[in-house]
């Protein structure tokens, strides 16, 4: 299960990958969005079935990939965490590190849009935001 922030992901400054087996089934999915010259992986999914495959990885590759080509500076990725949680599997991998922990992050958000969270299942949220990010100057 993912979320994205992102109002409209057909806007011109996002940017989405879809992972599709030999059946034509969507396995994966993610999304870059582009604020200037900086992007955020508002997205990554990988169907249960797929996971530890390598799926996601190749997600990650093609976003940072895309990044790189549009010249972004630095990339940020913001991760649920609960008790069970695990890491983001390829955050660490490609080099991101852990630059913040935002606590009740998407409270105010799941008040505005009425939503109980899959995660902690309260309304509001009551989830931390583990802040990852990698600086992509000078990482050709």
């Amino acid at each position: 299960m993912g979320y994205s922030l992102s109002k409209d992901i057909h806007a011109e400054n996002n940017f989405a990958w879809c992972a599709i087996d030999a059946d034509g089934k969507l396995i994966g999915f993610s999304l870059l969005k582009v604020e200037g010259k900086k992007g955020d992986f508002e997205l990554t999914v990988v169907d249960e079935l797929y996971r530890e495959k390598g799926v996601g990885t190749r997600l990650f590759r093609e976003r940072i990939k895309k990044a790189k080509l549009l010249g972004l500076e630095k990339l940020t990725l913001n991760h649920w965490l609960k008790s069970d949680s695990r890491k983001p599997f390829c955050a660490e991998k490609f080099g991101f590190s852990l630059s913040e922990v935002k606590c009740n992050y998407w409270s105010t958000q799941s008040m505005v849009f009425g939503y109980n969270c899959v995660e902690c299942n309260q309304l509001p949220c009551v989830c931390e935001c583990h802040v990852y990010e990698i600086n992509l100057r000078g990482n050709a």
